[in-house]
């Protein structure tokens, strides 16, 4: 079976090309031959969109494709990939893989048109792939083609990275709102007349501008951004972490929470999106609820506070992961499911 997997740039930021990047590397199957093809890119925007367009029915016939594979997130994701999913000839089965934090939002707030417009666009896919069950009774209450449930996965470094003399507490992904930064500036400013050789950085891009100015407003002396790092400077800075703190409001499963947990990171994240499925509170992690700064102070200040905790976290956290999170098993269960759509 030939696939064509459509999707942001591997080379991209974010959760979604890494993603398509493992595999892009990683994944092997006799039975199936994966193709690939850029959507979407920071750099050449338009450029790449236009290719898409102009190349997919071309790139499907030359290959022979049998079935689409998009990758989806909300707002101009699903649009482009609307109109991408036009142009596909009705004998290759289609796959919309949804990645998107908010799409019960963007939903909820689209005119009733739009809606209708995006039900109908599930309705003509032949299957949704979502990454966990929360996310799967969201869609099924918008669609009536088969939902399924893939779990984002990694790739299990050798050895864990995990450093109990380490004082660095870090958030990985976009700065913002959404991803409560600014919550964790609040956690971090109770935080530092407690703890004033703990130090929380915060590595990625998006409202970079207004948290520095509220971290000069608050004074704080324990925070600093660190911009958009990779893959190989991420281990690097792993190895010197206590702690990954991620206080999201709207989430599906974040690759960054796997990847930390794979290194033996700990996590102090929230109960939102799909992210109770890989941390599970008070065994291999802490789950607040979005916006209680005081849980997340009390939740931090006890781990602090109790370093053989933090340590049965972090070797929890790496179990788990290699239990249920693994690239291995992940494109097992793709080549199954793969296999499974010819009988849709």
């Amino acid at each position: 079976m030939n696939i064509l997997m459509v999707g942001p740039d591997p080379a991209e930021k974010g959760g979604i090309s890494t993603v398509i990047s493992n595999f892009k590397q990683y994944y092997s199957s006799d039975e199936h031959k994966l193709y690939f093809l850029s959507s979407w890119s920071g750099t050449k925007k338009w450029q790449t969109e236009w290719n898409a367009i102009r190349s997919i029915r071309r790139i499907i016939s030359q290959k022979q494709i049998d079935l689409v594979h998009f990758h989806v997130a909300q707002k101009g994701s699903f649009f482009r990939k609307a109109l991408l999913k036009k142009l596909v000839p009705s004998r290759c089965k289609i796959i919309f893989h949804m990645h998107a934090s908010q799409f019960d939002m963007f939903y909820k707030n689209s005119h009733r048109l739009i809606q209708l417009f995006i039900r109908r666009t599930f309705n003509q896919t032949d299957h949704v792939v979502v990454l966990g069950e929360n996310w799967a009774e969201f869609y099924r209450t918008i669609t009536k083609t088969n939902v399924s449930v893939i779990q984002n996965a990694v790739r299990i470094p050798e050895k864990s990275l995990f450093n109990q003399d380490a004082r660095t507490i870090v958030t990985f992904g976009r700065i913002g709102e959404r991803k409560g930064s600014y919550d964790l500036l609040q956690v971090a400013e109770r935080i530092q007349p407690m703890f004033p050789d703990v130090r929380f950085v915060l590595y990625g891009d998006g409202e970079t501008e207004k948290v520095t100015a509220t971290i000069q407003k608050l004074g704080l002396k324990n925070v600093t951004l660190g911009g958009w790092i990779s893959k190989k400077e991420q281990e690097a800075i792993l190895k010197n972490t206590l702690l990954h703190f991620l206080p999201s409001y709207h989430e599906g499963l974040p690759m960054a929470i796997l990847e930390t947990m794979a290194s033996g990171i700990p996590n102090l994240s929230t109960n939102v999106g799909d992210i109770r499925d890989a941390v599970i509170h008070g065994e291999n992690g802490i789950l607040t609820a979005p916006g209680d700064v005081h849980e997340m102070t009390k939740q931090l200040t006890k781990l602090l506070n109790e370093p053989l905790l933090l340590e049965k976290y972090a070797v929890c956290a790496r179990e788990k992961i290699i239990r249920d999170f693994s690239i291995e098993n992940y494109h097992t269960n793709w080549s199954a499911f793969y296999s499974s759509s010819r009988t849709w």
